[in-house]
């Protein structure tokens, strides 16, 4: 499919069309700034501690670590490394169980997800979506459609597939065990520019984010209500600009959407208590903290760690707890230098990841 067809299937103004859907006092906005503060992670955070991913102690290498997610009482890791992805189970203390995705399930081809289905997992790959066992027995090719979208939720019999290609809607739908129909696959350069996300918020609510659409949908009674739209002053959004691509080749299409500046937000994290946002305001990295209770929003470009002097990173995941997951390398670890020359606690974490070469997730308890 040419590049330009799927982008301007993408681009009609989805938001406006969904947000009448429901009253207008059930849509929350969020104004996405840009900022350059420099903040004290102390200002929205409690406390951080440090989860040791054991790989060195099953004689593993891990590579980039790319999503985390916390699945019941599985800890799983999204791995790439020489161009492969993989997904990793961990126990929740940080040792490593099995490769759930890998070179041992050649059956998925290049695999973006991962749910809890049934009594095992279901994962969305290029080729479908696939189920697994909990110990990483293949088991079935459920749905030979391939669905253009990287994330997915299952609900009432149904897999979800946030859609990033076809018009007026936030999904697609595939009943179990689909293996007649058919989706248009979204171009790869496309869609490795947009970051959809699903969550879990609360007990069994799930949420999800769709950046053609500027909004964050809740899934309630098998439908998709818009909860929280984003909005932006002073420069058009990802979607905006899409829908002024007028008739340009597949070349002069990138070429316009990397040369124009404008927001797009490319990491969404939702808890019961919290939306958080970081999103690129032209080649500007900001980070928006939404307070669900208040409706205040904390904006900063960079988080200094000064609770313990350690390393402040990417935030990959957000735990029913508050918790932010931010994975951090034994090569970040052993190389930073410590600004709180009164806190021991990451001096004693630099000296074990010494010995044993694993890398960190460090969990931030947002206030």
């Amino acid at each position: 499919m040419k590049l330009k067809n799927s982008v301007l299937l993408l681009v009609l103004p989805l938001m406006f069309a969904c947000s009448k859907q429901v009253p207008d006092n059930q849509l929350q906005v969020i104004n996405l700034k840009e900022s350059d503060d420099i903040l004290p992670i102390s200002s929205f955070a409690s406390k951080v501690d440090y989860l040791e991913l054991k790989v060195s102690e099953a004689k593993l290498s891990i590579g980039e670590v790319e999503a985390v997610k916390i699945i019941d009482d599985h800890l799983v890791v999204l791995n790439r490394m020489s161009g492969k992805s993989s997904f990793w189970r961990f126990t929740k203390n940080g040792e490593f169980v099995i490769e759930l995705v890998g070179d041992k399930t050649p059956k998925i081809k290049n695999p973006y997800d991962i749910i809890s289905y049934k009594n095992g997992f279901a994962v969305l790959a290029d080729n479908g979506i696939h189920t697994i066992s909990l110990n990483g027995k293949y088991e079935q090719h459920l749905v030979r459609a391939k669905a253009p979208g990287t994330k997915f939720f299952f609900a009432n019999g149904i897999f979800h597939v946030v859609n990033e290609s076809s018009l007026g809607q936030p999904v697609l739908v595939f009943p179990e065990k689909d293996n007649k129909s058919t989706a248009i696959n979204l171009s790869e350069k496309v869609q490795r520019m947009t970051y959809a996300e699903v969550e879990t918020v609360g007990k069994d609510a799930i949420h999800f984010y769709s950046v053609l659409n500027d909004t964050m949908f809740a899934f309630e009674n098998g439908k998709n209500t818009p909860r929280y739209i984003l909005n932006s002053d002073d420069l058009p959004t990802f979607a905006q600009l899409c829908d002024s691509i007028g008739d340009k080749n597949d070349t002069e299409t990138l070429r316009y959407l990397r040369e124009n500046e404008h927001v797009i937000v490319r990491n969404y994290l939702e808890s019961d208590q919290h939306v958080f946002l970081t999103y690129w305001v032209g080649s500007n990295s900001t980070t928006a903290i939404f307070n669900k209770k208040d409706g205040s929003v904390r904006y900063f470009g960079h988080g200094i760690n000064d609770i313990d002097g350690g390393v402040w990173d990417k935030v990959l995941c957000i735990s029913n707890k508050d918790e932010l997951y931010i994975p951090i390398t034994a090569g970040k670890v052993g190389g930073h230098k410590i600004s709180n020359k009164k806190e021991k606690h990451f001096a004693e974490l630099q000296s074990k990841i010494a010995a044993s070469g694993n890398p960190v997730i460090m969990r931030c308890k947002l206030r």
